[in-house]
């Protein structure tokens, strides 16, 4: 079986890595990223199972090692998971999934913090200057702002600001009053086909504004824990930039 992409593959890989020359980058990134690329352009859905790996290596061009050990490389960054006798699936946002990868908020006594988001508000807005940093937004960019509270036991232990660009999140409707019974995440997914692949976290003290004062029933200008979120999506763009404010819980990170 050849060992080299074919031309048009070779091609996709220059424009992707802005004209680096191929031989400077392993053949198992090269297949990894046109697999990725299809994920991100819809061709592989999420919950939907991938070509068997000889089909992969028939169409890419390469070994079947060399397909392996790209998506060892997609399993490790959560986008891909193995299925014993069913093949390797594209994986989808679940809420328990989602929790798992992205909640970091616990108890002191490092009890898992199991919320219920409910929406205080919704709207469009003009991007502020943080807004435009954090998602890469040109000047008069509008987001869509949601305002919510994360509760357990009917207590309200963390308040949310997220921002988010109008024109990818169209489809995201939420009433205020309503409960997300879903996690936020999976609602990216399946109404507007923005998957989260990855978050950088910022940690940082801030006191209460008004609002959150009001929101979390604490004093204004009382110390909390502020989070500051940029989500990204499997293209690499951001689309999520939140702020989460917490008296009553800690942040946990594990790290391998």
């Amino acid at each position: 079986m050849s060992c080299l992409l074919p031309s048009a593959i070779r091609t996709v890989f220059v424009s992707a890595n802005h004209g680096e020359p191929l031989a400077s980058r392993p053949l198992y990134l090269q297949a990894r990223d046109l697999m990725l690329r299809r994920i991100v352009d819809g061709t592989w859905t999420p919950g939907s199972y991938l070509p068997s790996e000889p089909q992969l290596a028939t169409d890419l061009g390469v070994s079947i090692g060399t397909i392996r050990k790209a998506m060892e490389d997609l399993v490790g960054q959560g986008l891909l998971e193995r299925q014993h006798g069913r093949g390797t699936q594209v994986v989808p946002h679940s809420s328990d999934r989602s929790r798992f990868r992205f909640l970091r908020f616990v108890h002191g006594d490092g009890r898992p913090f199991r919320p219920v988001a409910r929406v205080l508000a919704a709207g469009l807005a003009r991007a502020d200057a943080e807004d435009r940093a954090r998602l890469g937004l040109a000047a008069g960019a509008r987001v869509l702002v949601l305002l919510r509270t994360r509760s357990e036991d009917g207590v309200p232990m963390v308040y949310e600001r997220i921002a988010l660009p109008a024109d990818l999140f169209a489809q995201l409707h939420a009433e205020p009053g309503a409960e997300m019974l879903e996690e936020i995440y999976v609602l990216y997914q399946a109404r507007c086909g923005q998957t989260v692949a990855r978050a950088r976290d910022e940690i940082a003290t801030d006191g209460a504004s008004a609002a959150v004062a009001a929101a979390l029933g604490c004093a204004p200008g009382a110390a909390l824990l502020l989070v500051r979120r940029v989500a990204v999506s499997l293209a690499g763009a951001p689309i999520e930039y939140r702020q989460s404010w917490t008296a009553a819980l800690h942040y946990r990170s594990d790290l391998d």
